[in-house]
């Protein structure tokens, strides 16, 4: 059998890539036709086909690696796609190389972000988080920078995993074990952790997760002839519900949990309307005692829940201003 020369070679190498660019022009055109009525969707489908095609032709070819190359710098400059963008469509193919597992609810700027998650188990959490609250790309690259998953512990991810998507309003996803209020200088007093989150009050909504929504703070309720005021009412639309937050500087007290509960009992029989889900209580405080929590929230753990909060630290120089003008 003759060897194919050097120049037939070329010849064929340059003829298999005009048919797959021929392809992939054809792929474009017909994603870009249908974009007008399911924008994010038919880009996502479009572009898992052109990965996937881009795959298979460096997969038959002898020589994959130089290959794999070629293709890259031509079809980028031929169709004006950008480098990194083609690699990040050819990285989607590879995680999502069955076409069913593409979930039609995420766009492509949610996809290409989670393609940069290397650990396959962390991508998916982000994933079912992103169908189960709606998040749009900007929350998703919040949650992650926040660190979510590293802060949900392995009972919790075991229990999401379990849980089925009508649950998505379920309390034990809702509210977090620790909030990082680092847009908040530290607070000496309630007070002013209070007003601080008050006027960051958009970042500390970003914070706490979808759904909620800021009500109102110092909120009254007359308990035997005694008024008694409730840091922050917020309400989540999600379940729907009221939740009365209690802001605490200090480790938390189990007198903290018995007062919250009787705020809680309170706003469940009187301030509840009908169509809503029971009134849930949130302290956040500034440390807690594992013991402590367990036996004072014995008994309340769906109705009362317990955070802390890290702050922004003062830095080292204001930390050393403040020794002196103690010594002084």
């Amino acid at each position: 059998m003759e060897k194919p020369t050097d120049s037939s070679i070329a010849v064929s190498k340059e003829e298999n890539y005009r048919n797959l660019l021929n392809e992939l022009k054809s792929i474009l055109g017909n994603g870009q036709a249908k974009a007008y009525k399911a924008v994010d969707n038919i880009k996502v489908q479009t572009y898992w086909q052109i990965g996937e095609r881009i795959v298979r032709e460096k997969f038959n070819s002898q020589d994959r690696a130089d290959y794999g190359k070629y293709l890259v710098d031509h079809i980028s400059s031929d169709l004006d796609i950008d480098k990194r963008e083609l690699y990040r469509i050819i990285r989607f193919f590879r995680l999502y190389p069955i076409v069913g597992a593409v979930m039609p609810q995420l766009s492509w700027t949610h996809y290409s972000v989670l393609v940069d998650i290397e650990n396959p188990e962390k991508r998916n959490f982000y994933q079912e988080k992103i169908i189960a609250y709606s998040w749009s790309t900007r929350e998703l690259k919040h949650q992650i920078n926040g660190q979510l998953y590293e802060k949900t512990t392995p009972e919790e991810k075991k229990i999401s995993q379990r849980r089925k998507l009508v649950s998505r309003t379920s309390q034990l996803e809702i509210f977090k074990g620790s909030y990082d209020l680092g847009f908040i200088k530290y607070p000496q007093n309630e007070k002013e952790l209070e007003n601080s989150l008050i006027y960051h009050v958009e970042a500390f909504l970003n914070e706490l997760g979808t759904d909620f929504c800021f009500v109102a703070r110092q909120v009254p309720i007359k308990i035997d002839a005694t008024v008694h005021y409730i840091d922050l009412l917020l309400y989540h639309k999600g379940i729907p519900c009221n939740i009365l937050v209690e802001l605490k500087t200090r480790k938390l007290d189990a007198r903290d949990v018995g007062q919250m509960n009787k705020y809680v009992n309170y706003f469940r029989l009187n301030r509840q309307y009908e169509h809503e889900k029971e009134t849930i209580g949130l302290i956040i405080c500034s440390e807690t005692g594992m013991e402590e929590v367990q036996y004072a929230l014995g008994g309340l753990e769906e109705k009362i829940f317990i955070a802390t909060y890290k702050p922004k630290l003062p830095s080292i120089d204001q930390l050393k201003k403040a020794v002196r003008n103690v010594k002084k």
